[in-house]
């Protein structure tokens, strides 16, 4: 059996959709840009997920013409992403009801809960990445979060076990399914993910800039807006730097589903410390609008109470923008720590104000940062990334054949 057709499966988020929006975020640009790369090695890929509105069409388009089939599986309307479940059998059955894959590769917990079972029928098969571990993230939770349930837990159990491999971004992530879900450690592999210095450079002209005032640095923090990814880290920092050498906080990113009161929060926060001259709350921003702002921040925060990855931390760096970020899980692999930026042990406002301001006041420091965040961002592509999935697909296709 040889892989030629692939189904990539993204259920509960459209592969469409602008990061940073809704439940969209590095999952989003992962299955994309993985999907353009597979193409480009021959393979005739496919990407799945659920239509949530009237108006998606039935099968829509990457920029690069990757087809992206909408099935009908529950209400064309939003659904918060913890009573999607209710849906997944719904979607099982559309996904049944396609033509067969050679392979289907599921991303996110939810995906795999439907695609495990088509695959399984029809002799195919099944590769899992996970993007986020609930074990892993019940560890790292933030205060007021709630944790995952059990029914996920063991519904990510089910699929580690009984998948033909499972891909982890990092081997934090691998060491957590192994820890958290008894997996074999030869079952997990460890393929980062890449990035795309077309977009992600450095700023190559003045036009490029994004306006935020003379002569005043602008940081950044980039993804959705809930509790998990710790904006309000990021205000309470900003806030604790003197006046006369404070940044300008950008943040970028809307609410998940359900969120609006921790939004809402940070609002309040942001009034409470009278930073409302210094924080900018500018939304979800297209790639493009992304790529612009990445190369004219000064820094990128990364307060995230846990990250599988973090692949902001990678665009970042391919724009040569060192990156300040929590020394969370996957994020040691996404930042070279005192390279391609800082990892910080504390959430103690204070320390990220005291490291914030050391960077920006320090010219040399800086530069070093910026200089060793381009060469760290260099060594990940998306074309190392396709071709070491490639493997692993290969790898799938041999253990299916010999069970």
């Amino acid at each position: 059996m040889s892989v030629h057709r692939v189904g990539l499966v993204a259920l509960h988020t459209s592969p469409l959709a602008p990061p940073g929006s809704a439940d969209a975020g590095g999952m989003n640009v992962y299955v994309v840009a993985l999907a353009e790369a597979l193409a480009r090695r021959g393979l005739d890929v496919e990407l799945l997920t659920r239509s949530s509105s009237p108006d998606d069409p039935q099968t829509g388009y990457t920029p690069n013409g990757i087809p992206v089939q909408f099935l009908r599986a529950g209400p064309q309307a939003a659904v918060a992403k913890d009573d999607l479940a209710r849906h997944m059998f719904a979607f099982r059955d559309a996904l049944r009801a396609r033509p067969v894959f050679d392979l289907l590769h599921s991303h996110y917990w939810l995906s795999g809960a439907a695609a495990l079972t088509v695959a399984e029928e029809q002799g195919i098969p099944h590769v899992q990445s996970l993007h986020t571990v609930a074990f892993l993230k019940n560890q790292n939770l933030a205060a007021g979060d709630h944790p995952e349930p059990q029914e996920r837990l063991w519904a990510e159990q089910r699929l580690i076990g009984d998948s033909q491999l499972s891909i982890a971004s990092t081997e934090a992530e691998r060491d957590a399914i192994v820890t958290g879900y008894g997996a074999t450690p030869s079952s997990v592999l460890v393929i980062p993910p890449g990035v795309d210095v077309k977009r992600f450079h450095p700023r190559r002209t003045g036009a490029e800039a994004v306006e935020s005032g003379p002569g005043r640095p602008v940081i950044l923090t980039l993804g959705r807006i809930q509790p998990l990814k710790g904006q309000d880290l990021a205000i309470r920092a900003i806030a604790g730097i003197d006046q006369d050498r404070r940044p300008k906080l950008v943040i970028a990113g809307a609410p998940t589903p359900g969120e609006t009161k921790y939004l809402k929060s940070l609002h309040a926060l942001v009034a409470e410390l009278g930073v409302a001259d210094d924080v900018e709350f500018v939304g979800t921003q297209s790639r493009e609008r992304t790529a612009e702002w990445m190369r004219s921040a000064a820094l990128v925060l990364l307060p995230s109470h846990s990250e599988t990855f973090g692949l902001v931390a990678l665009e970042a760096a391919a724009s040569a923008t060192p990156v300040i970020a929590s020394r969370a899980s996957g994020m040691q692999e996404s930042v070279s720590d005192g390279v391609s930026g800082i990892l910080l042990d504390s959430r103690e406002p204070l320390e990220w104000a005291s490291a914030i301001d050391a960077v920006l006041s320090r010219p040399e420091t800086l530069a070093r940062l910026s200089a060793g965040a381009l060469a760290f961002g260099a060594r990940h592509s998306w074309e190392s990334t396709a071709d070491t999935t490639l493997d692993a697909y290969r790898a799938a296709v041999g253990i299916t054949e010999n069970q």
